[in-house]
């Protein structure tokens, strides 16, 4: 897994189905993207050894603050076991959760952080690879909660 500021493509194209993904978050509740179907959630694939990863953290914080105003939310998905205590530390206020080789396999994550919005269907909005802007996540926020 590498680390990086920008990355050279989208993780997964815009309009493409999210694959399923269920997990055990740091808060102890169960995580299921199919259950999140009627909203849009924010995924953060990110590890506290990543310098874009910590960089982009106020960026993501505050997307989740104001998707969580609207009954939404951002996920944090940790690479590794020790980034989700770091979490807090970076000012991320959102439950976190540990994701397998697997899991970024299947959701095309090569280069941390990797940033996906799903939207209320099930489909991904946008996604990001290397550190997000906050105008940037405000692009993509705001048409998808208007559409609520």
């Amino acid at each position: 897994m590498l680390a990086g500021r920008s990355g050279g493509r989208d993780a997964m194209p815009a309009g493409e189905p999210v694959p399923a993904l269920d997990l055990v978050l740091s808060d102890g509740s169960a995580f299921s993207l199919e259950e999140e179907r009627g909203k849009p959630v924010l995924l953060t694939f990110w590890a506290s050894w990543c310098p874009a990863c910590r960089a982009e953290a106020p960026a993501i914080q505050a997307a989740h603050e104001t998707l969580q105003r609207s009954g939404s939310r951002a996920v944090g998905l940790a690479v590794d076991a020790r980034s989700i205590p770091a979490a807090r530390g970076l000012g991320m206020e959102f439950a976190q959760g540990l994701v397998s080789q697997d899991d970024l396999a299947r959701f095309g994550v090569e280069l941390l952080p990797t940033t996906i919005l799903v939207d209320a269907e099930g489909r991904v909005a946008a996604s990001f690879v290397g550190e997000v802007r906050p105008e940037q996540l405000d692009e993509v926020i705001a048409p998808l909660l208007a559409a609520r």
